[in-house]
């Protein structure tokens, strides 16, 4: 594990100054090759003593050994980022996969694969960019013959939350672990038995406490949320992965086949 993956596995524990310092880091690491402890309290409005602090807490004995360790991992990628805009849309992506890939845990997919297929009904939750993919999971769901159901408005999360049982599998989608509104609606779910099921970059957040299983894909605005990049693309990836999984069942994979006839047999009429 290098110093940016400790960074961001410890991200929830860091106090809101040390959080700062955290997300300058993971988001703009490059810029530390240059910077003394003074210079990088002030663009993080923190204080040197709060720098400190967070580099002992990500095993550093000071500034100048975390400053060392995080440009060692620049010194590859900066001989190859900036040659055009295709090596650098690529090299985002590149990275996000790549991390992502680390945070998987295939047993815990697995499982959640398993509990898709039993499901009496499938509820995903999510909002902003997260409510798309809430839908788009639908979709492949959906077609796939499953009972299942997205909701991306926060009061109807609410009125659906309270209905959920014992029987039903609820999908809570949250890059930061801490989208209010999803959080709200998981609790209500647990509190009436509903099975819980989180998809979230950072451990030990709001979400993964509520959850059942907590399935981590990595936050892609540590790579960049300067340019119009796709936020979900991580979680985009772990989707396919799962789709991937529930087409290996003959059954799911019959029932996927017919839908696409049906489509298609539409469309030429």
């Amino acid at each position: 594990m290098d110093i940016l993956e400790e960074i961001q596995k410890q991200f929830v524990y860091f106090s809101l100054k040390e959080k700062k310092v955290a997300t300058y880091i993971l988001k703009k690491g490059k810029e530390i090759k240059n910077m003394n402890i003074t210079e990088l309290a002030k663009v993080t409005e923190t204080s040197t003593s709060t720098i400190t602090r967070f580099c002992k807490k990500i095993n550093c004995e000071n500034f100048v050994d975390m400053k060392i360790k995080i440009s060692s991992i620049y010194q590859e990628e900066n001989k190859n980022h900036g040659l055009n805009i295709f090596d650098d849309v690529y090299s985002f992506y590149d990275k996000v996969i790549k991390n992502t890939i680390k945070n998987m845990n295939r047993e815990k997919i697995e499982e959640v694969v398993a509990l898709i297929k039993t499901a009496h009904r499938i509820f995903i939750y999510g909002v902003g960019s997260s409510g798309l993919t809430a839908i788009e999971m639908t979709q492949r769901l959906l077609r796939m013959g499953l009972n299942v159901s997205s909701i991306t408005d926060s009061h109807m999360m609410l009125i659906n939350s309270s209905v959920a049982t014992e029987k039903d599998l609820v999908i809570g989608i949250s890059t930061s672990g801490n989208t209010q509104e999803v959080v709200d609606a998981l609790r209500m779910s647990k509190k009436n038995h509903g099975t819980i099921v989180s998809i979230t970059s950072l451990s030990n957040s709001a979400i993964t406490k509520t959850s059942d299983i907590s399935l981590y894909v990595y936050n892609s605005s540590f790579v960049d949320d300067q340019r119009f990049v796709n936020s979900q693309f991580a979680i985009i990836y772990l989707m396919d992965v799962i789709s991937m999984m529930l087409l290996a069942d003959q059954t799911l994979n019959y029932k996927m086949n017919k839908t696409i006839e049906a489509i298609l047999k539409d469309k030429e009429e």
